[in-house]
């Protein structure tokens, strides 16, 4: 290998940059701190069919120097007949359009209403939380949802 070839590397390393030539992830997730654990909750459907109610708070982290929307949420294991999220500052003003800014945080605030009753009351399950990007790309956590 060339001498400039290995101080490319080294300069990579040093930087900071992985050596493969992958990309970190844009978003980094992680359970927000001081929010309540993620939970679930019996309720009710519009035609009084027994729900499940999943409330998961998040924080986004941006590791991109341009501002990341999130555009949709999902449940990797529990398909979800609804579901709504709102993003925003911590202590702030949260919208369903606002964005992570660039190498900052948000608070990220889930719920997800999934048709059934499939576990007793106070069972605890993981679950993969999906969110997707305005690029298309998919950033996951899993989680450890208690039931109340």
């Amino acid at each position: 290998m060339p001498i400039w070839g290995r101080l490319a590397e080294l300069w990579g390393r040093w930087r900071g940059k992985p050596a493969t030539g992958e990309r970190p992830a844009a978003l980094r997730l992680f359970i927000a701190p001081l929010a309540p654990w993620p939970s679930w909750h019996p309720a009710k459907g519009p035609d009084g069919e027994p729900q499940v109610q999943i409330v998961v708070e998040l924080e986004a982290a941006n590791r991109t120097d341009e501002e990341i929307r999130i555009v949709s949420a999902r449940l990797r294991d529990h398909p979800a007949q609804q579901s709504g999220f709102t993003v925003g500052p911590r202590g702030g003003p949260f919208a369903k359009d606002c964005p992570v800014p660039p190498r900052g945080r948000a608070h990220v605030v889930l719920m997800f209403f999934v048709r059934g009753r499939r576990y007793a009351p106070g069972q605890v399950f993981s679950e993969v939380v999906i969110l997707r990007d305005q690029a298309g790309r998919e950033h996951r956590l899993k989680v450890g949802v208690r039931g109340r």
